[in-house]
């Protein structure tokens, strides 16, 4: 049976500071106990919400390009909202998390705990170097994740 909460980290660890979903899904396998599983994903559309069907919480983890500060962490309730359409092209892939959430949404098929965290990125050069400000917030962004999984269980053993 499938861990029910998900953290999907989204990325590309050979595009600098787009690989931060998987670096800090990597950090996040060293701390999580067995009620959560952590993966890394190229975030295709399609393949996202099968991943995420039985879930009762997905979180979703990606560098962002919006215009916003480097280093600075966005953070949305997706069942609750869309992201912003000045987030529709945040995404460095062609088509990703909000294409996947919003098709999702449609088919009736969106997790009830669904939560995009971003930062926002510099560098997607094809190197391994992230940018010195998105080193610094992903510690900050690991522990929103770290605590917003523990409510999650928390809840799950009071229900």
């Amino acid at each position: 049976m499938s861990a029910k909460i998900l953290i999907i980290g989204i990325g590309n660890r050979y595009r600098g500071d787009d690989g931060l979903g998987c670096f800090i899904a990597d950090e996040l396998k060293k701390q999580v106990t067995h009620d959560v599983e952590v993966i890394e994903h190229n975030g295709d559309p399609a393949s996202l919400i099968d991943l995420w069907q039985g879930r009762s919480q997905v979180i979703l983890i990606d560098a962002i390009s919006s215009g916003t500060e480097i280093g600075t962490i966005h953070d949305f309730d997706l069942h609750q909202q869309a992201l912003p359409d000045t987030f529709r092209n945040y995404s460095t892939h062609a088509l990703g998390v909000a294409e996947a959430v919003e098709l999702a949404r449609a088919l009736g098929k969106l997790p009830s705990h669904i939560i995009f965290f971003g930062i926002e990125a510099e560098n997607f050069k094809a190197d391994t170097h992230q940018s010195t400000q998105l080193q610094q917030a992903m510690k900050a962004l690991q522990d929103k994740v770290l605590k917003a999984i523990s409510h999650e269980i928390g809840e799950s053993q009071r229900a």
